[in-house]
């Protein structure tokens, strides 16, 4: 091989060894990016672990008391209300909605949350843990006196004074029937203020907040897959490095044998000069 032809071969094989080490530090940067990832998931997991959901006591039909998942609706049918701010909320409407006489629509006019969400336990929760939401349950005081229960799709307070059959409509200062709406303040109504009662998940004897084994299960899923997607790909960069490796050293080498043909060739071409 000539001195240019040798020459030639050489400044090529320098510039390939250049591209293998640019590609193998790049590769380098990505895998510690997914490293990075990998912590990512792993602290969503952990907080995905501690997720709960609430649930609410009831008689079924045998008299056995059992627990069911609690929804703005179900707490609703249980006789709760739900506080936003200080609005009355007595009933839930569609998801997304901004109508005020939703517990959703108040918290987007209060609280100026963009919820768009379905009507789920673990939102309820979520909404009551952080405080968002305030749960009211009847109060043992006023349970004697006061009957609230459903009257043409809506729920209202009677005077339970006259017996079940003769309760009287609980009526405001004009003397309209109350109806627990949602535009009363709650310290504004005194028939729902001696009613109802706020309370708490640790304090309210027929609400358990529990692990939501379903979102554990949705949680443990949604991290196998996204482990496994890491893995792979830092599977794949790994034999990419392996290969980049591979072909470096083999670059190395055959620029070694090149010096020496062309040290060779210059000694025997100058050799004469000597």
């Amino acid at each position: 091989m000539g001195l240019s032809s040798t020459q030639a071969r050489m400044l090529t094989l320098t510039a390939r060894q250049h591209a293998c080490e640019y590609n193998a530090q790049r590769i380098e940067a990505e895998k510690l990016q997914l490293a990075n990832e990998s912590d990512k998931v792993y602290n969503e997991y952990l907080a995905r672990l501690d997720t709960v959901k609430l649930q609410y006591k009831y008689i079924d039909d045998d008299g056995a008391r059992l627990y069911a998942d609690a929804t703005f609706a179900a707490l609703a049918e249980q006789k709760y209300l739900f506080l936003v701010g200080d609005k009355v909320c007595n009933k839930l409407g569609t998801p997304g909605t901004t109508d005020p006489d939703t517990v959703l629509g108040q918290l987007k006019l209060q609280k100026d949350i963009d919820i768009t969400v379905e009507d789920s336990y673990t939102l309820l929760s979520s909404l009551v843990t952080e405080g968002l939401v305030v749960l009211m349950e009847i109060s043992p005081d006023a349970e004697a006196g006061y009957s609230y229960k459903k009257d043409g799709g809506e729920w209202k307070l009677y005077y339970r004074d006259l017996g079940d059959e003769n309760d009287e409509l609980v009526k405001d200062v004009n003397g309209n029937p109350v109806g627990i709406p949602t535009t009363d303040k709650l310290g504004d109504n005194s028939e729902i203020y001696k009613m109802f009662k706020n309370t708490s998940i640790a304090t309210c004897t027929n609400i358990q907040e529990i692990q939501d084994e379903k979102e554990l299960k949705k949680a443990e899923a949604q991290y196998e897959a996204d482990m496994n997607r890491i893995n792979a790909k830092d599977a794949r960069y790994d034999t990419e490095l392996s290969q980049l490796e591979t072909e470096r050293n083999a670059i190395k080498t055959e620029l070694e044998t090149l010096m020496n043909v062309a040290k060779d060739n210059v000694d025997r071409t100058f050799k004469i000069f000597v």
